[in-house]
């Protein structure tokens, strides 16, 4: 049986992270790995026989979107939690989150959030289910840009929410 590891991304997992993970556009994962190193995220991998199957990273210098830092300035984000499809339903994105809230609490943070749609339902939500409840800072608008394989590129526009976990004392 295959052991699931989770750890922080190094430099020689880049060319496995490339072939396996598209990463945000505009960014590579050595941009990540980079960001890492400044200690403003920690990208965690999960592993399983020696091949990534999933990620996540975390922001350690408060939410991504500027609202919401002025509510939540001290608040770590959780973001592009990705699980390989052949992998999904398996434990694997509840073992990353696990792995970034203890990495929040190892850092002293009492409060740990992410961003969703706004419309989810604790039944069809992995992130309700482990304890996250809605921001009191409303939703607000995740605007990304997006690469085709053509070389366009779209603007994505979704209404969005913050949920936030209080994982310390």
């Amino acid at each position: 049986m295959a052991r699931l590891t989770i750890r922080q991304i190094e430099k020689s997992d880049l060319d496995k992270m490339d072939c396996t993970f598209k990463s945000e556009f505009w960014r590579t994962h050595a941009d990540d790995l980079h960001d890492q190193s400044l200690s403003r995220i920690s990208f965690f991998v999960a592993w399983l026989d020696g091949n990534p199957v999933g990620h996540a990273l975390v922001r350690w210098l408060g939410p991504r979107e500027e609202t919401l830092r002025k509510d939540y300035p001290d608040c770590p984000e959780i973001y592009r939690v990705r699980v390989l499809k052949e992998f999904r339903s398996q434990g694997i994105a509840t073992a990353i989150i696990k792995k970034c809230e203890d990495e929040a609490l190892k850092r002293q943070r009492l409060l740990i959030g992410l961003g969703t749609h706004s419309n989810i339902t604790s039944k069809d939500n992995l992130y309700i289910r482990l304890g996250y409840k809605p921001s009191t800072a409303g939703n607000y608008i995740d605007t990304y840009k997006t690469g085709s394989d053509d070389g366009t590129v779209a603007t994505i526009c979704k209404e969005a929410q913050f949920l936030i976990k209080r994982i310390g004392d």
